[in-house]
């Protein structure tokens, strides 16, 4: 059985608490690239932390893919009339199945007609329309770039241009982070670092695929965060979504 296989119906099997229905939702799913990916559980978090994260921060987004979770950001930040800035970043370089078998190629998948970086090429070019498209009155600050190169921009507070040609000015105090980017133990536990300098007290951090019995390194990195003494646990829908305490 693939990982995505085995994840697919451990999350099946599962019973999860989910937000009232909302038909923006359930049109984004079957807009946006991604579908698969934006598991209800998670919507409920994101949907929690946003209306109850702390003020004057900013929300931060680590792998944003086609724009599926982004454009739901947004929308949940509308919906709970937040005012609070989105700021994103994700590289466009992605692994293919061979991949998990350490089998690299200049191609994805077994297509030998469709180069790897043509297809990181049309994941950005998917990701820009989508928020365009949808949220052409309030973009979000997006990044190409890996989470590493963009909190070491974030940690010098530079201002900087994004790919929709806008100036930001980086390293504002964080109220929620959501953590999507490679699942690996030792990026994800760098992810936490890098956001845990500049979360505020009350913030929120959401671990994507970190629910028990997951085969990704978020899970893993779960048992340290919940050790952790200066955060508490929140909910586990089946991801974890921490607190940072006062």
């Amino acid at each position: 059985m693939t990982i995505l296989k085995k994840i697919k119906s451990t999350l099946s099997k599962l019973k999860v608490k989910e937000i009232p229905e909302d038909i923006f939702i359930l049109r984004l799913k079957s807009l946006v690239i991604g579908a698969d990916m934006l598991h209800n559980g998670n919507i409920y978090l994101m949907d929690y932390a946003l209306k109850n994260m702390p003020v004057d921060g900013v929300v931060i987004e680590i792998g944003s893919y086609g724009g599926l979770s982004t454009n739901l950001m947004l929308h949940l930040l509308k919906k709970h009339h937040r005012v609070e800035k989105l700021i994103n970043c994700d590289p466009w370089i992605y692994e293919g199945a061979f991949d998990r078998h350490g089998e690299k190629s200049n191609s994805i998948d077994g297509r030998h007609d469709i180069l790897r970086e043509d297809y990181s090429t049309y994941m950005k070019t998917n990701f820009i329309n989508s928020i365009q498209f949808l949220h052409k009155d309030n973009l979000p600050h997006s990044f190409q770039l890996t989470s590493d190169e963009f909190f070491s921009e974030y940690d010098k507070k530079v201002q900087a241009k994004d790919i929709f040609n806008q100036a930001v000015q980086l390293g504002s105090a964080i109220s929620f982070a959501y953590i999507d980017g490679d699942h690996a133990y030792a990026y994800v536990k760098r992810d936490f670092e890098n956001v845990d300098k500049h979360l505020m007290n009350s913030g929120f951090i959401l671990f994507d695929d970190s629910m028990d019995d997951s085969p990704f390194g978020s899970t893993t990195f779960m048992k340290e965060m919940k050790a952790n003494k200066n955060y508490q646990l929140v909910a586990k829908n089946p991801n974890y979504l921490f607190q940072k305490l006062a």
